[in-house]
Parts: C-alpha cells; sequence; structure tokens
C-alpha cells in the first residue's frame, strides 16, 4: 500500500538561535569528541536498549551491536537505513529514492511489522500497520552519539511489536554539541542536502541547541524507462535542551518539526463498474511535529526514577489512496532499584492514547474513519546475582492491554556467564507479539483489474477482521563473546524462533455482478492468522586492530525462514514470504587514519538473492575519502555501489534500480 507518494522551502531561520546566542559557546574541532575507540572500549561501551537501564555491553545477555557515531561520520551514510547496514543482521533494502524495507530476522516487505523503531525514547511505529514510515525518519547524523540494534524479543521492557528486535537510534547531550557546526552536500543522486546547528548554554546548568535541516534526492532508475518517479524534498528542524537541576535531578526537553514531499504515480479515481482512466504523477504530503520531555532522578546506590511523556502529531496526505491524520500522547514511568547485594529490579508503568483522523477513497477504505485506541502495562524485571562477576539470572514480564486483543504478557528469562574478564557466554528464552493494527481489523482495499479477453472489469477486495488476533513468537537464543586486549574480539549469537498466528489473506468466494450499467466481477478475500512458521540462525561479528590507525570488521548473518499454513487456510501466496529476505548476509568494513589528515574507508556487503522478489544475489562497494584540512572543516568524497551501474535491492523486473551515488561533502564547526 504504501509505495504511494510534496515539501515546504527550506527553512531560513533557526529556532531558539537568539536565546542561544545568549550564553558562552565553545567551538569545538569536527569530530572532535570521536576519539578512535579501542576495540576494548567499544566493548565496554554503555547501552540502555537491552534492560531499560545502563549496561556494558560486553555483559548484555542480549545479540546487540552499536553503530557508533564514528561509525556513521567514517561511513559517509548520508541517511538511517543507509547507517543501519553497518549492523549485522539488519536487513535493509531500498525500494526507491525515499522508500525503504528494514527489519531483523524476517519478514521484510514495504510493511515490516515485527520491528520496534524508537528515537531518543520515543516510539515512531504507526498504528496504522504496525511498522515504520522509514521516508520521514532522519535527523542532524552529525548529532547520533550511537544507535543500539538489539536482535531478538524485546517485548517484555519495550512492550507489543519488538518481536523480531529493536532500534534505538540516540542523540547526543546537548552539552556535547556546543558551538557552532555546518554541513552541504551535493552529488548525482543525493542533490542537495544541508544542515546547521549552535548550541550554547542558558545559565550556569542548563545547555541547548537548534538545529535545521533539508534533503533534495533525485530519481531512481525505472527498470527500462529511465528515470522513476519518485524524487523526494524535506524540511526539518528541532531542538534539545538539557537542564541538571541539582545533583540528584535532571531535565531533557526535545522536539522536531518537518514537511515534504514525495513524488509518484497514482492511478486515477474510479467508480466500481470502471477502471482507472490511467495514472497520473502527482505527490505525498508529509508533515509532522513532535515534542518529548523527561525527568530523571537519582536516589544513590544504583536507584533512580525517570518519567518520560511525548506528544507526537504526524499526517500523510496519498492522492487517490488516503490522507492520514494521527496524534499520540506517551507516558513512560520506570524505576529502578537495587534490593540487597543480589537483586537489581526494575519495575515500570506504560500508557499509550493514540487518535487517527482518515479520509478515506474507494482504492483505500478504514472502518470507521476515525479511532482511538490505548495502551497501558505494567513490566517488571529482576537481575539477580548468582555468583558475583560470574553468574546472572535475569527475568520479568510485561503485562499490557490494548483495544484490539486485550490482556497479552510478553514473559522472558536471560542468563548471563562469565568464567573469566574476557569471555561471556548467554542464553534466553523469549516470547513476543505483534498486536494487531488498523490495516489488520478495519481496512477494506480494492484494487481494480483486467483480464485478457474478459470484457468485465475485475476488483479485488481485501477486508480486515475485527477477530485478527495478536501474532506470537517464541524464541530461544544463546550467544558467546571474546575479547582480546584492545586487538581483537568476537560477538557470536544464535536464535530459533517459533511463530504462531501469523498473518494470511484467505479467499472469498469471487462474486458476478450483473447490475446494469455496470457489471463487474468481485474476487474479495479476508485477513486472518492461519500461518506459522520457524526460523533459525545467527550472526557472527569479528573487530581486528591490524595497526593502531587501522580496524577491520568482518560480519555474516545466516537466516533460515519457513513458513506454512495451517489446514484450514485457503491462502496460497502467504508462505512465499519468507523469500523476502537473504539467507546469507556478509560484508567487510575497514576504517583506515592515513597520513596528513586523511581517512579512508571501504566497505564491501554481499547480500543474498531473494526469491519472492525476483532480485538476484548482489555485491556493493561503498567508499569514502575524507580530509581534515583544518581543525574545524572537513571534506570528503564518496561513492556508493562502486562497483555497479544499478541493482535492484527489493522488487526485481519492474521495479526501481538504485544507482551509483557519488557526492562531495564539506563540514565545519565554528
Amino acid at each position: 500500500m504504501e509505495s504511494l507518494r510534496r515539501t515546504l522551502p527550506v527553512p531560513v531561520s533557526l529556532v531558539l538561535a537568539g536565546a542561544l546566542c545568549a550564553g558562552a559557546a565553545v567551538s569545538e574541532p569536527i569530530g572532535s569528541e570521536l576519539l578512535d575507540l579501542s576495540i576494548e572500549e567499544l566493548a565496554n561501551l554503555t547501552i540502555t536498549s537491552a534492560s531499560r537501564v545502563s549496561e556494558s555491553l560486553r555483559d548484555t545477555p542480549a545479540a546487540v551491536f552499536v553503530i557508533t557515531a564514528e561509525d556513521i561520520r567514517r561511513s559517509g551514510v548520508t541517511s538511517i537505513p543507509e547507517a543501519l547496514r553497518l549492523a549485522p543482521g539488519v536487513e535493509v533494502a531500498r525500494r526507491s529514492a525515499f522508500e525503504w524495507s528494514v527489519s531483523i530476522r524476517g519478514f521484510n516487505s514495504d510493511l515490516a511489522n515485527k520491528l520496534l523503531v524508537l528515537v531518543d525514547g520515543r516510539s515512531v511505529y504507526s498504528p496504522l500497520f504496525a511498522g515504520v514510515f522509514w521516508d520521514v525518519q532522519d535527523t542532524l547524523l552529525e548529532d547520533v552519539e550511537r544507535i543500539e540494534i538489539v536482535s531478538g524479543p524485546g517485548g517484555t521492557l519495550w512492550g507489543a511489536n519488538a518481536v523480531n528486535g529493536v532500534i534505538n537510534i540516540i542523540t547526543r547531550k546537548a552539552a556535547d554539541t556546543q558551538g557552532g557546526y555546518g554541513e552541504i552536500l551535493g552529488g548525482n543522486e543525493e542533490r542537495v542536502i544541508g544542515g546547521l546547528r549552535y548550541g550554547g548554554t542558558l545559565g550556569e546548568t542548563m545547555t541547548a541547541r537548534a538545529w535545521l535541516k533539508y534533503v533534495e534526492r533525485d530519481a531512481s532508475f525505472a527498470s527500462g524507462s529511465g528515470d522513476a518517479i519518485d524524487a523526494m524534498r524535506m524540511s526539518r528542524a528541532g531542538f534539545r535542551a538539557d537542564w541538571d537541576a541539582n545533583q540528584e535531578d535532571s531535565f531533557t526537553v526535545l522536539g522536531e518539526v518537518y514537511a515534504g514531499e514525495t513524488e509518484g504515480l497514482f492511478a486515477d479515481t474510479f467508480t466500481i463498474g470502471t477502471l482507472p482512466s490511467g495514472t497520473s504523477r502527482d505527490a505525498v504530503d508529509l508533515s509532522g511535529a513532535n515534542v518529548l520531555g523527561r525527568w530523571q532522578r537519582s536516589l544513590g546506590d544504583s536507584s533512580n526514577l525517570q518519567l518520560q511523556a511525548y506528544f507526537d502529531h504526524t499526517r500523510r496526505d496519498i492522492p487517490n489512496t488516503y490522507d492520514e491524520r494521527r496524534d499520540t500522547f506517551d507516558l513512560d514511568f520506570q524505576h529502578q532499584v537495587q534490593l540487597g547485594a543480589r537483586n537489581d529490579f526494575l519495575w515500570g508503568l506504560t500508557y499509550r492514547d493514540t487518535r487517527d483522523s482518515i479520509e478515506n477513497t474507494l482504492f483505500a477504505t478504514f472502518d470507521p474513519p476515525r479511532r482511538e485506541f490505548r495502551q497501558y502495562g505494567i513490566f517488571l524485571q529482576d537481575r539477580i546475582v548468582l555468583a558475583p562477576d560470574r553468574l546472572y539470572l535475569t527475568i520479568g514480564t510485561k503485562l499490557g492491554h490494548n483495544d484490539f486483543t486485550g490482556v497479552e504478557h510478553q514473559p522472558n528469562v536471560r542468563l548471563a556467564w562469565r568464567p573469566d574478564g574476557r569471555q561471556t557466554l548467554w542464553s534466553a528464552v523469549s516470547r513476543g507479539l505483534r498486536i494487531p493494527s488498523r490495516l489488520d481489523q478495519d481496512l477494506v482495499l480494492t484494487v481494480p483489474a483486467a483480464a485478457p479477453g474478459i470484457p468485465l472489469p475485475f476488483y479485488f477486495v481485501v477486508t480486515g477482521n475485527e477477530d485478527f488476533e495478536a501474532e506470537e513468537l517464541l524464541a530461544y537464543e544463546a550467544g558467546y563473546r571474546f575479547q582480546h586486549g584492545d586487538k581483537f574480539s568476537l560477538d557470536l549469537a544464535l536464535f530459533r524462533n517459533e511463530y504462531d498466528r501469523l498473518q494470511t489473506n484467505e479467499p472469498d468466494a469471487p462474486l458476478l455482478v450483473l447490475v446494469p450499467p455496470l457489471p463487474h466481477v468481485i474476487v474479495p478475500s479476508h485477513l486472518d492468522n492461519n500461518m506459522h512458521g520457524d526460523s533459525y540462525g545467527g550472526t557472527a561479528v569479528a573487530n581486528w586492530q591490524v595497526l593502531p590507525g587501522w580496524r577491520l570488521r568482518a560480519q555474516y548473518a545466516y537466516l533460515d525462514l519457513e513458513l506454512e499454513t495451517n489446514s484450514a487456510s485457503l491462502d496460497v501466496t502467504s508462505p512465499s514470504l519468507a523469500g523476502n529476505s537473504p539467507e546469507h548476509q556478509a560484508a567487510i568494513y575497514s576504517f583506515l587514519d592515513l597520513p596528513r589528515d586523511l581517512s579512508f574507508y571501504a566497505g564491501v556487503r554481499y547480500v543474498d538473492e531473494l526469491p519472492n522478489q525476483d532480485v538476484d544475489a548482489y555485491v556493493a562497494v561503498d567508499v569514502n575519502l575524507a580530509w581534515r584540512f583544518r581543525p574545524n572543516a572537513e571534506a570528503s568524497i564518496a561513492v556508493q555501489n562502486l562497483t555497479d551501474d544499478t541493482h535492484p535491492e527489493f522488487v526485481g523486473g519492474t521495479g526501481n534500480l538504485i544507482e551509483r551515488s557519488a557526492y562531495l561533502k564539506l563540514q565545519w564547526s565554528f
């Protein structure tokens, strides 16, 4: 449904700039905070996504990978989905200039719905289809501190829809972005990307920044017909303020506003009994705004409180398809408390209210056109020290209520063993759920078609199911980490997943309508939960510090996914969705420092075939050469898909082809 797709002028003023200038600002050289981390320091990075509290990556009993700010800067990526390619096991397929399919451990599609994505603690999952609209997910990449990726279920702490993984995009504190920063980028595909940010102090204990960004991308290549119609333009602006009120209390407020358009071809309107007269070139209007506030209080002895709330407004107007407006309010409270010497206990409460208003068309109708639904729940987790510095047991669950399926629970058990300071072995058993969305229960999709030799128009009508149940996962995981000083590290993770109640599209009896003067044929179907499946696989990541200024990373991911419908099902197409994900993915990344303040990045990626999408296996080579010609200025040249003019990444045959891209970039601080 979302291959269906306009922009405000480039912003000309910085929100809060005058206020920020009032404080003392110190300009820092570009990347000065990105000191080369040793492999040992990488292993000891503090993360929060796996357990909601700060812990060392090395000790985390989960399949976790961190994309650092240095990885993002050196690789020269220009979007968040591109950055996600740097992580093992993340399936990233570009479908057009602005469309991406992103998943973990299978089930990739334009409507992928088993992955939870957070930006600074704000969920960007859409209740319309239980997935992520990647065309509007962006920020000033220079301000991203890290991206934490947890492969496997995260529902115990993060709730429904964190089925196959959690991606948490974390930006830097305002204190780390003081002074001014600017960037300008231009190329054949990335036409223009410009950004500006200024940070300063407000009083003695508050720091803040404001930023803006503009992106314009050229169209991709339509197979056999030249340029596709999928160019995009997007403007956005945002701010962040951090206040350390005292030694115990800290506050954060951040927000952004964006607007843009993406071009496309759209079928003309039609009425039942007729077919669209053709297609028209038009654009999807996209806009939104959000604001988040967070209070943290330290209670000493590893105990703390956190209260977070955010409001998010989005609009997506797709010509001749639907116009959705959505408002979401989310409240999240958590309390971490140390109980004695052995128990680190975490509990919390969650509440979310989301309301939408949809202007329907005959093509896509949501019934009712307006709906409000709520989710609320409680999560509990206890990390128990079985043997100090050696053996840890983590148990927890989340009890949640949603308006679709009522009360659901998502427990997990995790065990971590550290036989010595260099090794960690872990295992886990978890249950995950993907609760229904508006699409599953309320959608009526009417697709007109013509059959050769038959004068009557056909209409394929897919109807949602008000009894659609939550999709279920039972996951078994194990992993091993090995650290050899600051020269070498190895991270292995294995999994077996068992899925049940997966979505199917069940055909119903065709209907011949001979009511004059517009006879036609209806081919109906409805959504149901009649598929199950199994998958197994794993990832391997090795880091090697070859020389003080040269680091290599090799990574590999394997996935075997098999889907099968139940005996009561008549759906013969849904099991083929297993062919939307590559069986093998492999990559080697090289980060090299050169004399005269030069740095060179090279990445070679192999992605296996996608049988269900008619996409062959391909190898992509990306390079980036950067020159720090002044302490506060850097120029770089990057080429993506160096060895390949064009290739499809998700839809073969008639789909769009991703072209070789080259650009020049200048960034400076002041």
